[in-house]
């Protein structure tokens, strides 16, 4: 999962909601994809999974939630089709930039719609750490819209869940994203610099070449003052080779530490 600002909700605004947000004209994107004979016919699992990871590609989160909308239609007792349309919308949410009014209805109808799922899949499979991570993730992005701690706090239970049942998954994304939360959260409402750090190690020990762990990582380090310790971990972000089918999100990444590095210089 990748980067979900909450300085939204610093405002320490518990349970406050955004107004609906219009529908465009003619639908959404993914509503109008049209899933065709042979597709009905494949592995629903693997086929958006497979376009789920290579997201990158103009199209492919659209085409996967059309393509798990309609299979989740015929079997609606799937928690792994409920698990993927979770996320799925998560991508989709954080792809799309809140402070684009264009974006906003999009961003709603993810966040919902991977909320809704995400509950339908862990009703149906209690015991599915990542049914509990998209839940939370999802959750997240409704913290930022909304400019709600309550949502945020909840989305902290559930990956303290996650992380028991599944902490490798999305690389270590349970841990990564629980120190997001503890980093950016005020210590009034238990944020905690220190906990962050410690979380976000733990996320590298289970997947030690997350580009993004390492970038949030050398994040806290220079909030915590740590220089040193900073500036190792952002030279390893620099220096990383992109994921394939990740150039974007990696090559973001790696610029933000180049630029960060180059504050540091200067001090």
């Amino acid at each position: 999962m990748r980067v979900l600002s909450l300085a939204t909700i610093l405002g320490f605004l518990a349970g406050c909601s955004s107004s609906p947000e219009p529908a465009p004209a003619g639908g959404y994107p993914w509503q109008r994809v049209q899933v065709g004979p042979a597709e009905q016919k494949e592995d629903p699992i693997a086929t958006a999974t497979k376009l789920i990871e290579q997201r990158e590609k103009p199209g492919n989160l659209d085409h996967a939630i059309a393509l798990l909308d309609w299979h989740v239609e015929r079997k609606p007792d799937s928690a792994e089709l409920h698990e993927l349309l979770a996320q799925a919308h998560s991508r989709a949410a954080e792809a799309l930039d809140l402070n684009k009014s264009e974006n906003r209805s999009g961003h709603q109808h993810h966040r919902t719609e991977g909320i809704k799922h995400a509950e339908q899949a862990l009703k149906l499979a209690p015991d599915s750490g990542p049914a509990h991570y998209w839940y939370a993730t999802n959750l997240l992005h409704a913290a930022d819209a909304e400019r709600s701690l309550g949502r945020a706090k909840d989305a902290l239970k559930q990956l303290d869940l996650a992380d028991q049942l599944s902490p490798k998954v999305d690389d270590g994304g349970p841990s990564r994203m629980r120190a997001k939360v503890l980093a950016e959260m005020p210590g009034l409402f238990g944020g905690s610099l220190s906990k962050a750090i410690a979380s976000y190690r733990r996320s590298l020990e289970l997947a030690p070449d997350c580009i993004t762990t390492h970038l949030w990582l050398g994040q806290a380090y220079l909030e915590a003052k740590k220089s040193d310790l900073a500036r190792k971990e952002l030279e390893w972000v620099a220096a990383a080779k992109p994921r394939p089918g990740h150039e974007k999100e990696d090559g973001e990444d790696k610029q933000k530490a180049q630029e960060l590095l180059k504050k540091l210089e200067t001090k």
